[in-house]
């Protein structure tokens, strides 16, 4: 069943600005990392020459403001660029009217493969030899009374083996009827109270809050049963 949430609990799950999780997420490797310290580097010393340039000409002028500004932001690239990744990602979904907690049950589990690239060789034979380069996914097939189904696909894990079918799963839905005659999107962050298990590629919910939800709606829905 879906149950529309204020547009308050909207913004809790969803923050305009980024969790921890979504931080780090979009933070990477040390690699990552060093990519970035080298732009803000670079940003530096790039604005800082043109400042003074443009300083010594007219110390008063727009354009000495604005390479000084930008000198200042490009020093704070490295830590910026994973708030601003994360913050255009949850704006995708801050954007659609209505949210809806869902509980669903696990309908179907399977796997399936993905191929991401293709290669070809000549061997010493001089015959053509092909490779792919493929990868697994695990597909949950999600479903409710309504007969509302949707299908979750994410790389495979191996904690991710655990889901069986008849599992209980809660996630958030999205859409612009506040009905939820159509649902335009969902959250590949979706949570299995039995295994205390999240399962998806990016944490968009600020998780402790939507476990808080959901012990709340659980809570509620017993009482409705009685």
């Amino acid at each position: 069943m879906i149950t529309p949430l204020k547009r308050k609990n909207f913004d809790e799950l969803i923050p305009a600005v980024p969790t921890s999780e979504q931080y780090q997420y979009y933070s990477g490797n040390g690699q990552n990392v060093f990519r970035r310290v080298a732009i803000s580097i670079a940003s530096v010393i790039i604005f800082t020459i043109l400042y003074n340039r443009v300083h010594e000409n007219n110390p008063s002028s727009f354009a000495a403001l604005a390479m000084f500004v930008c000198a200042a932001l490009g020093g704070l690239y490295w830590m910026l660029e994973p708030v601003a990744l994360a913050s255009i990602r949850n704006a995708k979904l801050r954007r659609f009217a209505y949210c809806g907690f869902w509980q669903a049950e696990v309908l179907d589990v399977y796997v399936s493969q993905e191929v991401l690239a293709r290669e070809e060789k000549v061997n010493s034979r001089g015959r053509m030899d092909v490779s792919y380069d493929a990868e697994s996914f695990l597909n949950i097939e999600l479903g409710d009374e309504t007969e509302f189904v949707t299908t979750l696909r994410l790389p495979m894990k191996r904690e991710l083996k655990r889901i069986r079918p008849e599992q209980t799963v809660y996630m958030l839905l999205f859409s612009n009827d506040r009905r939820f005659g159509r649902v335009s999107r969902q959250t590949s962050d979706a949570y299995i109270p039995q295994y205390n298990l999240w399962v998806g590629d990016y944490p968009y919910l600020r998780r402790d809050t939507f476990v808080d939800l959901t012990k709340y709606m659980v809570k509620r829905s017993q009482k409705v049963t009685r």
